[in-house]
């Protein structure tokens, strides 16, 4: 398969687990890889509720933020996994919800450029 190609794959299915989660898509998203890590940033909105709770209730708000990073951390670990039959070691996510800007890095068992040979065309 081509980078190209698995990239805009990667991207369908973060924006589908995004879906899943938070009942809305991403609004910008990248991808990028280097060695055996596989770098998606993205432009996400948040979620009306806890958009209007962030001034009173921060505290509540960031730990929420927190608790949906875990189930979004194992959602695209397991996606991934699935989807593209990787191993995926690693996942590591953050969420500013000031920008409302994310960072995802998921950390594979090899490199990506190596993985791109053994994939399927889809």
């Amino acid at each position: 398969m081509v980078a190209g190609t698995f990239k805009q794959e990667i991207l369908k299915v973060y924006n589908n687990v995004n879906r899943r989660i938070f009942n809305t898509g991403v609004r910008q998203q990248n991808v990028e890889f280097t060695g055996n890590k596989i770098i998606i940033l993205s432009l996400n909105t948040r979620i009306p509720a806890l958009k209007l709770l962030d001034d009173s209730y921060s505290g509540t708000t960031e730990y929420m933020d927190h608790l949906l990073t875990q189930v979004f951390k194992k959602q695209i670990k397991t996606a991934i996994e699935q989807q593209f039959h990787l191993k995926v070691i690693a996942v590591f996510k953050d969420y500013d919800a000031a920008s409302e800007y994310s960072g995802t890095i998921l950390c594979l068992d090899r490199d990506v450029e190596a993985c791109l040979n053994e994939l399927p065309e889809l």
